[in-house]
C-alpha cells in the first residue's frame, strides 16, 4: 500500500566549523632613537586585531595585526613611557564543503604574553594568541508533514526555525584631529578605542547603522613630574549597508569591531602638541534572520497494519531577539598595596562572560582584568593587575542568551587605601529559543502482517481494557489499534489523559 505522504522541509542554522588556531609571538625589537632607555618594564600588553578573511576553495585565510605595547619606566624613574610594535599575522583554516552562503565569524583573544629587557633599548617578547573561526551553515531536513490515508492517525506539531535571509559587511574609516585643550602632549602613553552600535534602522534591501566610537588617550604632559593627562572623546558614525532580502520584519544582528587604530599627538598652528590625530577603521557587519514554520509529524500508527517509521531528532533554533544595552558596574575594593600614594593610570579589559536566564532577566556574570600604574610616596612607579568579578541583570524573556561585553568607559576614585571603580559596559545579547522534536522522515505500512484477533476475541465488537491513571488516550488507542476519537466516544472521555484508574471498552470494528 502506497501511503499518500506530503513532505516538508525544516531549515535551521548549524555550526559546521568552530576551531582555534594558536599563533605564537616570538620577537624582539629596538626602541626608536627618540625614546629614552629602559630602566624597568611595567607591562607588555598584547592586542590581536582581525582585519579581513578570504575564502579560497576549502581554505579560509584570516589576516590581521597583533599590537605589542610596551609600558616602561625611563632612566629618571619619573615618567611612564610607551612604545607600540605591530606585527602582521595570517591564520589558515581548512573547512570542507564550505558554501558561499555560509556565515563566517572571526575573533582573536590573548593567551599569554611575557617580555624582558635584553638591553637598555632592546626587548624580547614571547607569547601566544588564538584566532577563532566559526562557520554557520543553513541546513534543511525533509520530514513527513502530513499523511492522507484512511485508518492512519498522526500526531504533529508546528516547528519554527530561524534561517539567514541575507548579510552585509562594510569598512568604516574615521579620521579626526581632536583638540586636547590647554595641555601640550609630549608623548602618547596609552590609547584605547571602543565602538558600539546605537541604532540599526531596517529598510527594504538596506540598513542604516548608527553608532559611536569612544576614544581614550592618556598623554604624558610633564617629563619632570611624570604627570599624565587623560582625554576622552565620543565620535558618532553612520553607515548604509546594502543587504539583499532585508525587510523590516526580519530580526537583524548588527555588530561592529575595531580593526585598526592609530593615535598620535600633533602640533597646532602655535607649535604646541595640543592636537590628537586619530585614524580608526571599523568593520560593521549585519546578518538578518527570518522564521520559517513547518508542520511535522512526530508519531503515527495504522489500525490495520504495523507501521514502519524512520525518525530523526530535530533541534531547530529561533532567534528571539537581538539587543544592545548599557550596564554600569560599581565596585569598591582595597588597593593591592597600602604604600600606594597615587594611581597614575587605570584601565579595564573584558574577559569571560556567562549568561543565565531567570524570572524574565538575563544575569551576566563576568570578569574584568583591571590594570593600574601607581606611584608610591617616594615617586617609584609600579604596575598591578587583578581580575574583577561583576554581575549585572538585563530584562530579557529568553532562557538561552549569549552576550558580548565591551568596556566603554572606566572611572576610578582613590580614597586612601580604597579604590572605587565605575565601569560602563555595552552588553550585546542574542536570545535563542531552541526546541527538540522527534520527527518522522519516512514511513511505510507492512501489509504482509496485518493485525488479527485470535481465539475468543475473533468476531467480537468490543473488548475490555483496564487502564491506569495518567495514561494518555493516544497511547492506549495506538496499543489497541483503534482511533483516538472512537476510544473517547465509546467511553465518554473528555480529556487526553486518564485522571483515574478506568475500565475501558475498546471497539473492535
Amino acid at each position: 500500500m502506497e501511503l499518500q505522504v506530503i513532505n516538508g522541509r525544516v531549515g535551521t542554522m548549524e555550526t559546521v566549523f568552530d576551531d582555534l588556531d594558536e599563533r605564537p609571538v616570538d620577537c624582539d625589537f629596538m626602541l626608536p632613537d627618540y625614546l629614552p632607555d629602559i630602566t624597568a618594564i611595567l607591562k607588555c600588553r598584547m592586542k590581536p586585531m582581525v582585519q579581513t578573511y578570504q575564502v579560497s576553495g576549502d581554505r579560509v585565510m584570516v589576516d590581521g595585526t597583533v599590537y605589542l605595547q610596551l609600558l616602561y619606566v625611563d632612566e629618571e624613574r619619573r615618567c611612564v613611557r610607551s612604545y607600540e610594535h605591530a606585527q602582521p599575522f595570517t591564520a589558515a583554516f581548512t573547512v570542507k564543503d564550505m558554501k558561499s552562503s555560509d556565515t563566517v565569524q572571526t575573533s582573536a583573544r590573548v593567551n599569554y604574553v611575557n617580555c624582558r629587557a635584553t638591553g637598555p633599548r632592546r626587548v624580547d617578547v614571547h607569547g601566544a594568541f588564538s584566532v577563532r573561526l566559526c562557520v554557520m551553515s543553513q541546513v534543511s531536513v525533509e520530514v513527513v508533514s502530513e499523511v492522507q490515508e484512511e485508518n492512519l492517525y498522526t500526531r504533529s506539531c508546528t516547528v519554527a526555525a530561524s534561517v539567514p535571509m541575507g548579510s552585509g559587511e562594510k569598512t568604516v574609516s574615521i579620521n579626526e584631529v581632536l583638540e586636547l585643550g590647554d595641555v601640550s602632549a609630549q608623548a602618547l602613553v596609552r590609547g584605547n578605542v571602543a565602538a558600539v552600535i546605537t541604532e540599526c534602522r531596517q529598510m527594504p534591501g538596506k540598513a542604516v547603522v548608527k553608532g559611536d566610537v569612544l576614544l581614550e588617550a592618556v598623554c604624558l604632559v610633564d617629563e619632570q613630574s611624570g604627570a599624565l593627562h587623560r582625554h576622552t572623546e565620543r565620535i558618532p558614525f553612520s553607515q548604509i549597508l546594502d543587504v539583499d532580502g532585508l525587510s523590516e520584519e526580519l530580526v537583524c544582528d548588527c555588530r561592529v569591531r575595531v580593526t585598526q587604530c592609530d593615535m598620535r599627538p600633533v602640533q597646532d598652528p602655535a607649535g604646541e602638541n595640543r592636537l590628537l590625530s586619530v585614524a580608526v577603521k571599523l568593520s560593521v557587519s549585519l546578518c538578518c534572520y527570518g522564521t520559517e514554520f513547518c508542520n511535522v509529524v512526530t508519531d503515527a500508527y495504522h489500525t490495520a497494519y504495523p507501521l514502519k517509521t524512520e525518525v530523526c531528532r530535530l533541534e531547530p533554533c529561533r532567534v528571539g531577539f537581538v539587543r544592545s544595552d548599557m550596564a554600569a558596574v560599581t565596585v569598591t575594593q582595597d588597593l593591592p598595596d597600602t604604600a600606594i600614594a597615587e594611581i597614575v593610570d587605570l584601565w579595564c579589559e573584558p574577559m569571560a562572560a556567562e549568561c543565565a536566564g531567570a524570572a524574565g532577566q538575563t544575569v551576566v556574570n563576568g570578569q574584568l582584568q583591571v590594570g593600574m600604574i601607581t606611584r608610591d610616596k617616594e615617586g617609584v612607579l609600579s604596575y598591578y593587575e587583578r581580575p574583577l568579578d561583576y554581575e549585572t541583570s538585563l530584562p530579557d524573556e529568553c532562557a538561552c542568551v549569549t552576550a558580548e561585553v565591551t568596556v566603554l568607559e572606566t572611572v576610578f576614585t582613590q580614597n586612601c587605601t580604597r579604590l572605587e571603580l565605575r565601569v560602563q559596559l555595552a552588553v550585546h545579547r542574542v536570545g535563542m529559543q531552541q526546541e527538540s522534536h522527534a520527527a518522522i522522515v519516512r514511513m511505510a505500512a507492512e501489509e504482509s502482517t496485518p493485525y488479527t484477533e485470535e481465539g475468543a476475541l475473533r468476531g467480537c465488537c468490543l473488548k475490555v481494557c483496564y487502564a491506569q491513571a495518567g495514561e494518555s488516550v493516544w497511547e492506549l488507542a495506538r496499543r489497541e489499534h483503534v482511533s483516538p476519537e472512537a476510544l473517547k466516544a465509546e467511553n465518554e472521555l473528555h480529556s487526553e489523559t486518564l485522571e483515574a484508574d478506568t475500565m475501558l471498552l475498546i471497539p473492535m470494528r
